[in-house]
Order: structure tokens, then sequence, then C-alpha cells
């Protein structure tokens, strides 16, 4: 965030013209190891974005929609154990409201 915190909406993040994976993943690494934090990709960036949206309870469909999946069902397939850890908070959640009402 602090990389950031001055740059403008809308403008891209990196550098103009044409960006490769590479070229980012490289620049990432770069800027991790002088942040003194774990390195990470584009693409662990892209599955830790999608990751936390679902872990603040927004849904599959608008997840699926940033991360430009044609169907939810690409969506559901790759962030199944998050979908199933969530579904365990909430089944402890339904037994916690069930025993309150005894």
């Amino acid at each position: 965030s602090q990389l950031i915190k001055n740059h403008e909406n809308e403008q891209p993040i990196f550098v103009e013209g044409r960006v490769f994976n590479s070229t980012i993943n490289h620049r990432l690494e770069i800027l991790c190891d002088q942040a003194h934090v774990p390195i990470i990709s584009v693409h662990g960036l892209r599955h830790t974005h999608a990751s936390l949206l679902l872990f603040a309870g927004v849904s599959i469909a608008t997840v699926a929609q940033r991360l430009g999946h044609s169907s939810m069902t690409t969506t559901q397939k790759t962030y199944l154990h998050i979908i199933a850890e969530l579904e365990a908070q909430d089944s402890q959640k339904i037994m916690h409201q069930m025993a309150t009402l005894m």
C-alpha cells in the first residue's frame, strides 16, 4: 500500500505498454526483497485477493466476475478449500445459535 499511496486511481501501477508476467514477477521479487517480505508472484497476488474477498463474505459470483472467470464453477473449483472452510465456520455459528435456544 505504501508503494501506491500517491498513485492516481485507474492508472497502471507498473508500466505502460506491453507487459509480461515474468517482468512483473521479477520486479515484485525485487520489491519484496527490499520490503523484507516473502516473495509472491502476480498469480499469488490474484489468488490472495480472491481468497481475502471470499473470507470477507463477498459472493462467489462477484469474485468470479472480478477474476474474469466465464463461470462461477471455475471459481468454486479453484477455491473449494476456502468454501469448505467457510461452510465449517457457518456450521459452528449454527451450532452456537442452536445452543443459545436451550
